[in-house]
């Protein structure tokens, strides 16, 4: 079976890094995202969407990893994703410009693995918070 806690930080430091390939390499093509506000997304192209959304919003945005456990398939985590809004963020509900705003906040996810491979991510933050941060909300 493979090491789910070293998938996971894989996984995170792809996202730190930029790295799309190095994502898809450890992500199953069918994957399934679920993030707050009742968004779900299937396949690594849909979840590639969102990520690269949030990479040109937050070029510096990094995820730092407080604590984890696994169990089995499963690795549960805590932490925060940290960066400055140094681009426009495209979102479903339309374009929130640059704002230089530094914005800090605190997340869990849930990852479940198939193999080596990451079937499903679910993950929670208060987007609230992070829109006030942004400037796009008061």
């Amino acid at each position: 079976m493979a090491d789910v806690i070293e998938l996971a930080r894989r996984h995170n430091d792809a996202f730190n890094s930029k790295d799309a390939d190095g994502r898809a390499a450890i992500e199953a093509p069918d994957m399934e995202f679920v993030m707050p506000g009742g968004m779900t997304l299937r396949g690594h192209e849909q979840v590639m969407e969102v990520v690269q959304a949030f990479w040109e919003a937050l070029p510096d945005a990094k995820i730092t990893v407080d604590d984890q456990v696994a169990a089995g398939n499963v690795v549960v985590a805590e932490g925060t994703i940290a960066g400055t809004h140094g681009g426009t963020f495209r979102t479903p509900q339309g374009e929130i410009p640059r704002t230089g705003n530094r914005v800090s906040f605190r997340y869990a996810a849930v990852k479940r693995f198939k193999g080596d491979r990451l079937v499903s991510e679910h993950l929670y933050f208060d987007q609230l918070e992070f829109l006030q941060q942004l400037g796009a909300m008061s």
